[in-house]
């Protein structure tokens, strides 16, 4: 199933963003949210992946004031320039434009719940997003910082789960450097803190996979955790 770019618009700013429609079958609509590298091939590919189990997709940029049509690789300098912008970011504006994002589906299919889908710095994003209350499902892939204060609002992203209503996944690897086990332990504390019987906030943690594991065109890609990632969205939005 093939995407397009269209504009979609954080008051007057034009987000590029790539939009996959797979029709009205799914209970849900997701927004997903790029890693450091953009709207990249491979975030275009998921995403044609997800449509093709009947979940429309919305991926939408992080760096639309900054460098609104990135799309980068896996070399070390794609990294150094997607950190680059990914420190431009502030928490205002990626929740002005995931907001952007769930006004523009909510047009499109009112009556559909909404889920985000967040890789990497985009995973960060996600934790952030999922404290907007039309969020129903979201899903953080190794997003790394989110105990870590941002400099921008000195506070961290896992302080904002008590205005978190919906649920909240956060699925990572044992083996990544970006979040170190204290970070691990801390995200898992919090989830206890503010769901003690665990009906809404899950935490996976995939022995021996790295950071960006899901992703086939990184060397750390991970087959059987990519799947263990996988089989998790698809129980969770993919009625069968």
């Amino acid at each position: 199933m093939k995407g397009q770019w269209i504009n979609i618009y954080s008051g007057d700013l034009p987000l590029r963003s790539w939009w996959v429609n797979s029709g009205n079958e799914c209970e849900y609509i997701s927004i997903v949210l790029p890693e450091v590298f953009g709207i990249n091939n491979w975030i275009r590919s998921f995403s044609e992946k997800l449509a093709a189990q009947n979940l429309p997709v919305l991926a939408i940029p992080l760096y639309g004031r900054t460098a609104p049509n990135l799309d980068l690789g896996y070399s070390e300098d794609d990294l150094k320039l997607g950190r680059h912008h990914k420190n431009l970011t502030t928490l205002k504006n990626i929740i002005e434009d995931v907001s952007a994002g769930i006004n523009w589906v909510k047009e499109k299919y009112p009556k559909k719940k909404i889920a985000i889908i967040g890789f990497c710095f985009g995973g960060h994003a996600a934790l952030i997003a999922s404290s907007l209350k039309e969020i129903d499902n979201s899903f953080c892939f190794y997003g790394a910082g989110v105990t870590t204060p941002r400099t921008d609002t000195n506070f961290a992203p896992i302080d904002l789960l008590e205005k978190v209503s919906g649920n909240l996944n956060f699925i990572c690897g044992s083996a990544d450097d970006l979040i170190p086990l204290k970070d691990r332990l801390e995200i898992k504390k919090m989830f206890k803190k503010f769901d003690p019987l665990e009906e809404r906030f899950s935490y996976v943690e995939i022995k021996g996979a790295d950071h960006g594991f899901m992703c086939e065109e990184r060397e750390s890609f991970d087959k059987a955790a990519s799947l263990i990632g996988w089989n998790l969205l698809m129980k969770e939005l993919i009625k069968r």
